[in-house]
C-alpha cells in the first residue's frame, strides 16, 4: 500500500473514532418544546403537593416554604404555556399524571409531623428528579429565555431541596414569603387561610408530575 493510500485509510479510521464523541455531544437533541410541554405538567404537581401542603402542614415555615413554591410554579407554568403558544402554535393544558395519583392521594390521608415529613420527602425527590432535567435545559435550550429560566429552577430547586431536607431533620427554616413576610420555624401556624393574610402570601394553582424523564436515551 502506498504512503498516500495508508494515510487516507488512518485518516478515515480517526474520522469514525471521533464521530460517536460528536454524536454524544451534539445538543440538537435537546427539544426546547417537548422540555416546555413536560415541565408544565411536572411543575402542575409540585403545585398539588404545595396546596396539600399550605392546608395541612403544622410547622408554619414550612407552610412558607410550599405558599413560595405555590405562587412560583403557577406563574412558571403560565409563562412556559405562553412560550408553547408564542414558539410553536400549540398549548399544553396541565394534567396529573398516573403515577402522581397515589402519591397526593397517600398525602391526603396522613396529619401532623407525619406530613410534614412525608410531604417534605416526597418534594425533595420530586425536585431531584427535576434538576437532571434543568441542567440540560439550561446548557442546550435554543431560546435564551428559556436557558435563563431553567438557570433560576435548578438554582431554586437546589436551594428547596436542602430546606425540605432540614424539616426532615426536625430543623428550623426561614422562608421569605414576600412582601416582607418571613416564615420561621417560631411563627404560629393557625391554619391556610389565617396564616396567609399574616405572611402577605397569595394563593395559586395546582396539580400533576413529569410523566417520563424528558433526556433521549
Amino acid at each position: 500500500m502506498s504512503r498516500v493510500g495508508a494515510a487516507a485509510l488512518m485518516a478515515a479510521g480517526l474520522a469514525l473514532a471521533a464521530a460517536p464523541a460528536a454524536v454524544a455531544g451534539d445538543d440538537s437533541e435537546f427539544s426546547d418544546k417537548e422540555f416546555l410541554t413536560m415541565t408544565v405538567d411536572h411543575h402542575f404537581g409540585g403545585v398539588r403537593m404545595a396546596e396539600l401542603c399550605v392546608d395541612k402542614a403544622t410547622r408554619a415555615d414550612l407552610k412558607g416554604l410550599c405558599s413560595k413554591i405555590k405562587d412560583t410554579q403557577a406563574e412558571e407554568i403560565a409563562t412556559m404555556r405562553s412560550w408553547l403558544k408564542a414558539w410553536y402554535g400549540t398549548d399544553e393544558t396541565p394534567s396529573v399524571p398516573p403515577e402522581t395519583k397515589p402519591m397526593l392521594e397517600k398525602l391526603a390521608g396522613l396529619s401532623g409531623r407525619t406530613f410534614d415529613v412525608e410531604l417534605s420527602r416526597d418534594f425533595a425527590q420530586h425536585h431531584r428528579e427535576f434538576l437532571p432535567e434543568a441542567d440540560e435545559c439550561r446548557k442546550h435550550a435554543e431560546h435564551a429565555k428559556l436557558r435563563a429560566l431553567c438557570d433560576t429552577m435548578y438554582k431554586t430547586q437546589a436551594e428547596e431541596i436542602d430546606k425540605f431536607e432540614a424539616v426532615i431533620a426536625g430543623k428550623p427554616i426561614t422562608v421569605d414569603t414576600g412582601n416582607g413576610g418571613l416564615a420561621t420555624a417560631g411563627t404560629a401556624a393557625t391554619g391556610g387561610a389565617g396564616w396567609l393574610a399574616a405572611g402577605g402570601v397569595a394563593a395559586a394553582l395546582g396539580t400533576a408530575a413529569v410523566s417520563r424523564r424528558l433526556r433521549r436515551q
